[in-house]
């Protein structure tokens, strides 16, 4: 060959070197843009899923908190109702001392077993006792790890009903007709910033008084303060309109949607959502920056939102498209330098990276890559195989929750589906030998009915625990509301007897629990594979009409 034959306009060289260029660089931009929107997608529903976790652990900490005083005002106005023969008994000043005395000792008692509180009072109404200065009691104290110290009970009578900082707590759940919470206030009687919840006493028809505990207001901003996701992370306690209750950003009493016209579809959803926010995050600008907001409601009514800057969110992007853009340009410069020397000995290899490139764009993730070198091509294969790793965890991960129960975290009904594919194969080859285990939770009906379905949800949750750690080696399915399937196979088909002991001896130890939710009580029936079957659904069949013989034996038994 010519030493110039490389310039020749004609040269397959040249045009050889030249389509070699093109592809490396046209294949490294296809590389670097599907790794580009890949994780920078991911990443972005990373960081929101990060946002959104984060505000919804805490506002899950905050409401159990809030839970227990909700839970413990609740029974004490009852039994202070149930001890109350009739609101006429409170004028005998005998019976008066000892039902104050009664009382206050048993709110003693609720208040053990309630966390963070800060004050807990009962004052009954002006002119409903025969002693007004015996007509309540108040207990507080400093911090939480001191021991509580009685207050003198403030006499109602001395302040203006409208006069929040002082008697709030008494008229406004008077004013509601119900235990409510109060906004966030400060109570000039302790000189304490609070939130309180009240419930309103009646008996035979008549408003007597109040009882409730207070929660330092000051202790929850200290909690919600330490959450930082991100450097630039802010916590705020907001109303359901919007209204700043507290905020390092914005004052107190203005409403967020005044300091971001943006700010106003967050107040909307806050204001019409019903039991959560609609979005995961939501973008605003704020004094010329972007911000990323989530927010979580609370059970006393408030709103927690977390605030962070999108700049600091998105950093790993910015950082992602720099490198990618570094790495573009060094391959296509290392590309043009030495193609022109090894153009023959890449052609094969660089063939196979572009049928690599193509079947990856069409989704086909089992694509054979050349063994990677240390040239270019070595790089793109390797870029190629993170990607295609990255890509099929990711449908690992999709198809993991596609087939699994979002409460119970079993395997869900269309994952029986499939494995019964596996099953009827086997069953028409005659090496079939299995059992299928059908499972009803009792009542489950009634204890949504008459404790909620928060407990409906957690006694199905115990009674799943219980059938996952009988059969802990065989796969378990929940096929409906409350019925649940066992695939008994190997061992725990030897040992299904034995299973089905130790689950009645399990649910036996429940029986004991002092919460109904707690006592599992679940009505099963075996359905064997007979070398006659040649469907799973006999085999079911089988095992459901067990399963209600063996709950109507248990309905006769009770």
């Amino acid at each position: 060959m010519n030493k110039n034959s490389f310039l020749s306009p004609n040269s397959i060289q040249k045009k050889f070197t030249f389509l070699i260029l093109c592809c490396i660089f046209l294949s490294t931009c296809l590389v670097g843009c599907m790794a580009y929107w890949y994780i920078s997608y991911f990443q972005k529903a990373d960081s929101d899923q990060i946002m959104s976790m984060t505000c919804r652990q805490e506002a899950d900490s905050l409401n159990r908190q809030f839970s227990s005083v909700n839970d413990a005002v609740s029974i004490y106005s009852r039994e202070a109702m149930k001890r109350l023969p009739s609101s006429a008994s409170l004028m005998d000043e005998a019976f008066l001392d000892a039902y104050m005395g009664d009382m206050e000792a048993f709110m003693s008692d609720v208040v053990k077993n309630t966390v963070d509180i800060r004050t807990y009072f009962m004052r009954l109404a002006p002119g409903a006792t025969a002693d007004d200065q015996k007509a309540g009691f108040f207990y507080t104290r400093r911090n939480l790890s001191d021991s509580f110290a009685k207050e003198a009970s403030t006499d109602v009578s001395k302040y203006d009903p409208t006069d929040t900082e002082h008697v709030g707590w008494f008229y406004q759940p008077k004013e509601e007709g119900k235990a409510i919470w109060l906004k966030p206030y400060f109570n000039k009687n302790v000189n304490i910033y609070m939130i309180s919840y009240v419930a309103p006493l009646y008996k035979d028809g008549h408003f007597i008084g109040v009882a409730g505990m207070d929660v330092d207001f000051n202790a929850v901003i200290d909690d919600i303060s330490r959450i930082s996701p991100y450097k630039s992370s802010v916590t705020s306690l907001l109303s359901s309109k919007g209204e700043v209750y507290y905020s390092p950003q914005y004052a107190p009493g203005t409403l967020i949607s005044d300091y971001s016209p943006d700010l106003q579809a967050v107040v909307d959803d806050m204001r019409f959502s019903i039991s959560d926010n609609l979005k995961q995050t939501y973008s605003y600008t704020s004094n010329g920056k972007e911000k990323t907001l989530s927010f979580k409601f609370l059970q006393n009514g408030m709103v927690l939102t977390l605030t962070a800057d999108t700049e600091e969110i998105n950093e790993p992007q910015r950082m992602l498209l720099q490198g990618i853009v570094l790495i573009t340009v060094s391959l296509a410069f290392l590309a043009a330098l030495i193609t022109y020397l090894i153009s023959h000995r890449i052609t094969g290899p660089l063939k196979q990276l572009t049928y690599a490139a193509d079947e990856l764009a069409a989704g086909n993730l089992d694509v054979e890559l050349p063994e990677p070198g240390d040239d270019e091509v070595g790089v793109l294969a390797r870029s190629f195989a993170i990607a295609m790793e990255r890509q099929k965890d990711y449908i690992a991960g999709m198809q993991n929750k596609a087939y699994q129960d979002s409460l119970t975290h079993v395997k869900n009904k269309a994952a029986y589906e499939m494995e019964k594919d596996r099953l009827k194969r086997e069953m028409q080859d005659g090496g079939a030998k299995y059992a299928l285990l059908m499972l009803d939770i009792n009542d489950l009906k009634k204890m949504n009915d008459n404790y909620g379905h928060e407990k409906g949800d957690v006694y199905l949750l115990n009674c799943s625990q219980v059938i996952c750690q009988v059969f802990r080696h065989s796969p378990v399915y929940r096929i409906g509301g409350d019925e649940f399937l066992v695939l008994l196979e190997n061992h725990d088909y030897d040992c299904a007897e034995e299973l089905l002991q130790e689950m009645e001896q399990r649910m036996a130890e429940t029986r004991s629990e002092k919460d109904p939710w707690k006592r599992v009580s679940v009505a099963r029936g075996l359905g064997i594979c007979q070398p006659s079957d040649t469907d799973p659904d006999a085999v079911f069949k089988r095992a459901d009409e067990a399963m209600y013989a063996h709950k109507k034996q248990m309905k006769v038994g009770r």
